[in-house]
């Protein structure tokens, strides 16, 4: 029963988190894990360090936003968004996106940063003969191998950055030329 009422507690926690935690947050909940460790409270001292590296994805995740592209000329775009998910869930990690419309097509493009589960893609992205059975073409998008697939009048394009975070834009196929542009606009620097 009290691990029960310590796992709410700690998902209370999760679902507080501030949006913009400063420094000072980070520093004080590294210290309380410290702390706590010292003492043999190591329960406590990992819910620190969980609170302190989820504070970190944040800012990293804020900071992410600002890799994509301005829209082009007879386009729009709605304003990014970036989410982190904790060690917890899927092995931690960020991911962000942003939509990008005219009056006739649509795309995304969303990127996944920091995450365990981007191995298999990269295991993939190797191994040509997996992506031709997979339906997919090999390109390059800024001297990058990248893989894109046509599914109907869908297309998706995925690389992954010298970072290693995995890139995907998914859409409309007649902006594929579009598409192309952005992903080559990207600024994968920021990652």
């Amino acid at each position: 029963m009290k691990m029960l009422q310590k796992s709410i507690l700690i998902g209370l926690v999760w679902v507080g988190l501030p949006l913009g935690a400063s420094a000072t947050d980070i520093d004080d909940a590294i210290k309380a894990a410290t702390e706590h460790y010292k003492a043999g409270e190591l329960s406590k001292a990992i819910a620190q360090l969980d609170y302190a590296s989820t504070l970190l994805r944040q800012e990293k995740g804020e900071q992410v936003k600002q890799v994509f592209p301005a829209a082009p000329s007879g386009w729009q775009a709605e304003d990014a968004e970036s989410d982190v998910a904790g060690a917890a869930m899927f092995g931690g990690g960020i991911s962000a996106s942003r939509q990008y419309y005219n009056d006739e097509q649509r795309f995304e493009i969303q990127l996944m940063m920091d995450s365990p589960m981007l191995q298999a893609f990269s295991m993939m992205l190797s191994n040509p003969s997996m992506i031709a059975m997979s339906g997919g073409k090999l390109i390059k998008i800024q001297g990058i191998q990248a893989v894109q697939k046509l599914d109907g009048d869908q297309l998706e394009i995925q690389f992954l950055a010298p970072s290693g975070a995995m890139i995907s834009l998914n859409g409309d196929s007649s902006a594929q030329s579009t598409m192309l542009a952005l992903a080559n606009a990207i600024d994968l620097k920021k990652l």
